[in-house]
């Protein structure tokens, strides 16, 4: 196996891991994936010999607790641990996958089972670069406001014991999430209404750097759980800010031109991803996988107290 840069426009490097001859997923050495991992943020594994279940196998050895996406995301292969991506052909804008959910996924992964050939390249940008490049203005207003996010999040309801109300059950769920606020339960529909606040900022404790990472530049409507979201104070952030925003984090995105049968792991808290087009006559299949927990420290994330 040889491992190669993935692009200059990524904090060191990224990284592409490539198998020579006949090598399997399971093959490669879990503490090596992981260095390389908190400190590349980002790699690509090509050339393995990949399926679906060594897929799942394989994300096992990193994930402690798995997100469950399956009420925004059809499940593959009767697998609650794989989910299609978004079906749709339209470009999808950078993001941090749901960074606006009390349930902010760790690791995401994508497994490309069909490669179109000219278009739906993976996007992704380092949050960290983005960061760097944003002006001193525009860092200071994202340092002092937090983003509140308005979700509707539906939920499945559990076997209680006699004398414990769903409400009850529920609670812990809503309590121990930092930055909920205004949480409502609706029982006849089995949502749950609140507001998350979040910076868009992140700083990692372990890795003592700050990316921008978030859901805004995302279209909200693509989404069902967000039914829209402000500042704290009510307001909307500032078009020259935004602006601003999309100018820097276009410079610095690259593709992910998928092959058959390759595997990216992403830092869902440093990167943010989106997707080209894809092209009406060309067909796509990528499953998406989504680690809520990793299973080796991957860190504390820091919102406050950021210079």
């Amino acid at each position: 196996m040889k491992t190669t840069k993935l692009s200059d426009k990524i904090e060191d490097g990224g990284c592409v891991i490539e198998a020579n001859g006949n090598k399997d997923l399971l093959d490669i050495d879990r503490n090596k994936v992981i260095k390389i991992f908190e400190n590349k943020g980002i790699i690509l594994f090509k050339n393995f010999n990949i399926d679906k279940d060594q897929i799942v196998k394989f994300t096992d050895l990193f994930t402690l607790q798995y997100a469950n996406d399956a009420n925004r995301r059809e499940i593959r292969f009767e697998n609650p641990k794989l989910h299609n991506v978004d079906p749709g052909k339209m470009e999808m804008p950078l993001h941090s996958e749901a960074s606006y959910s009390p349930s902010w996924p760790e690791i995401v992964w994508f497994y490309c089972r069909l490669a179109p050939k000219k278009s739906g390249q993976t996007t992704v940008c380092d949050g960290r670069l983005i960061y760097k490049n944003l002006s001193q203005k525009t860092k200071n207003f994202f340092l002092s406001n937090q983003i509140v996010y308005k979700l509707k999040i539906p939920y499945e309801k559990k076997k209680n014991n006699k004398n414990e109300s769903e409400e009850i059950k529920l609670k812990p769920w809503y309590i121990e999430n930092p930055g909920i606020a205004d949480c409502f339960i609706d029982f006849k529909n089995k949502e749950i209404h609140l507001k998350q606040k979040r910076y868009a900022v992140v700083e990692m404790r372990k890795a003592n750097k700050v990316s921008f990472s978030n859901h805004l530049q995302i279209i909200l409507d693509r989404d069902p759980q967000v039914l829209g979201w402000n500042l704290e104070d009510g307001s909307e952030i500032p078009d020259d800010i935004m602006s601003e925003v999309k100018e820097v984090s276009d410079r610095l995105t690259i593709n992910i031109n998928w092959n058959d049968n390759e595997l990216c792991m992403i830092d869902n808290k440093r990167m943010m991803h989106g997707r080209r087009a894809i092209l009406e006559n060309e067909k796509r299949d990528i499953l998406n996988i989504q680690t809520l927990r990793a299973s080796f420290g991957y860190g504390e994330t820091i919102r406050n107290n950021i210079n």
